[in-house]
């Protein structure tokens, strides 16, 4: 069977102004694993596979449809998420406009975890809850006419006047048994990695496990049931890529890549016997409370030049209010010893927590500012549906805070959609544009960059980069000269935004 598989574009985002340089990099910066993967079971099963990736090809919803018409699938998969539906669902029916007898599927975390608000007015004709692999394959034979759709596990579909949900699929435990994801089905080198993160290219991601063990109060994966690729598995992916696509750096993309030191010591000694620690470079996520500076070292050993820590904050009484698990010290531990090591490390942070004040998010700031860090990657915290902190809005949101924007389009971490009491909008932005400020344009966070610069097309990163670092540091496409003497002159605190 002819099936299309979509990750669909971003018109709407475009329209209402929420894409900044910043979540330009989000949509363009890797292949969509998720639907390769599928695709690449649905071509071990012998059908005919095509893949478009909108944003990253450039495509409008106008544009998708017309590569979609000149496939002539029999079959069509859209995954999305909440940031896209709005013009996921402007695709759906301009597909059923176009194509009315194609069946129309609709999959990844949106449909997941809101299936009656995402089926409920789409133009979908199914919806796979959860992961896609298997289920696709039992929707060609749906589509094929060899099976009821009542059959097929793990779906949503209309029934009559409501939505009718099938058993729930098993999750993958052997997740060995499934094929490299198909990524020559989408174009070469149309992915640009986020200029500081661009060590060596071509540059491609990976994915080594599913799921989290941990409950962060903030995220869709929360104890989401931890699975994990053999370390061999792991290996062999790594040699495909070098051997088939050249590839020079990855990115192990997963939601913890360090679950447990056993897990990352047999992933390096891997590849280390196997030379690819000569060949590739890469970077993962850690736990600051799992890694220990032998693990770190090892991971340097195995080619390992980054790793990134989520901290989200550096006030000890938010770290327990999410849920993280962590403190202060533990972070300073690992940050530090990755330091040492030569791993580069970097932070993820949020603002805006639901006990956060003025006090705890200037404390986070000076916390981050205290530790050997390279880089930082500070986003606002945004409630997100299925999270153990939309059940704590739900149950006491007035005791918080208040929402300030319940647009779909608005939900990309960079502007405040939920704002805790005491703070307003406009100083949430402000505290985030002040946080990168103060911790770039330092000299030793500066010297820590310059030294890195070994080449022109190092330069060539930075000045690609100069309108998301105008928009990180003032809110706009590129400073103004006032805004960089008084940068520079103050030490960053206290400017306004400009633009």
């Amino acid at each position: 069977m002819r099936v299309m598989l979509v990750n669909p574009p971003i018109d709407s985002v475009l329209a209402n102004g929420t894409v900044n340089p910043v979540t330009a990099y989000l949509f363009y910066n890797s292949a969509p694993l998720g639907i390769l993967y599928i695709a690449a079971m649905l071509e071990r099963h012998g059908h005919e596979v095509a893949v478009i990736d909108a944003p990253a090809q450039g495509l409008d919803v106008t544009g998708t449809v017309k590569e979609i018409e000149a496939f002539k699938p029999e079959l069509i998969g859209v995954g999305s998420f909440t940031v896209t539906f709005e013009t996921t669902k402007v695709l759906g029916r301009r597909l059923k406009e176009a194509l009315p007898g194609v069946p129309l599927v609709l999959g990844s975390y949106h449909v997941t975890l809101v299936p009656h608000e995402a089926m409920g007015q789409s133009d979908f004709d199914v919806g796979v809850l959860g992961e896609g692999e298997h289920t696709m394959l039992d929707l060609v034979e749906w589509a094929a006419g060899r099976k009821e759709l009542s059959e097929v596990e793990g779906v949503v579909y209309r029934d009559g006047e409501g939505l009718h949900f099938t058993p729930p699929r098993s999750k993958l435990r052997e997740l060995d048994e499934l094929p490299f994801p198909a990524r020559h089905l989408l174009p070469p080198n149309i992915y640009k990695p986020i200029p500081v993160d661009d060590h060596s290219f071509p540059k491609f991601a990976m994915i080594t496990s599913r799921g989290c063990p941990h409950a962060c109060a903030f995220c869709q994966k929360s104890r989401s049931g931890y699975r994990s690729h053999s370390a061999r598995y792991i290996a062999d992916e790594v040699e495909h890529l070098v051997r088939d696509f050249g590839v020079r750096d990855i990115a192990f993309v997963d939601s913890l890549f360090c679950a447990n030191k056993k897990r990352v010591h047999a992933i390096c000694d891997e590849l280390i016997a196997r030379g690819l620690h000569k060949q590739v470079s890469w970077t993962c996520s850690s736990r600051v409370e799992v890694v220990d500076k032998p693990l770190l070292q090892k991971m340097k050993d195995a080619g390992c030049w980054r790793t990134r820590f989520g901290i989200e904050s550096g006030n000890d009484e938010v770290l327990d209010f999410i849920s993280k698990g962590i403190t202060k010290e533990k972070i300073r531990d690992a940050i530090t010893w990755a330091d040492e090591v030569g791993l580069r490390p970097k932070a993820f942070l949020m603002l805006g927590h639901m006990p956060d004040t003025r006090e705890t998010i200037e404390e986070t700031i000076a916390f981050a500012k205290s530790l050997p860090l390279h880089d930082v990657t500070v986003q606002i915290n945004t409630l997100l549906p299925e999270t153990p902190q939309m059940e704590i809005w739900q149950r006491e949101g007035h005791r918080w805070g208040r929402v300030v924007n319940e647009s779909d389009d608005e939900k990309s971490f960079w502007e405040p959609t939920f704002v805790p009491w005491g703070l307003e909008p406009e100083e949430v932005v402000e505290l985030h544009r002040r946080f990168y400020r103060e911790f770039y344009l330092r000299p030793v966070t500066l010297a820590r960059h310059a030294e890195a610069i070994s080449s022109w097309r190092d330069v060539g990163k930075y000045a690609q980069a100069s309108s998301l670092f105008g928009f990180l540091f003032f809110n706009s496409k590129l400073p103004s000269l006032k805004s960089l003497r008084a940068a520079f002159g103050s030490g960053g605190q206290g400017l306004e935004a400009t633009g």
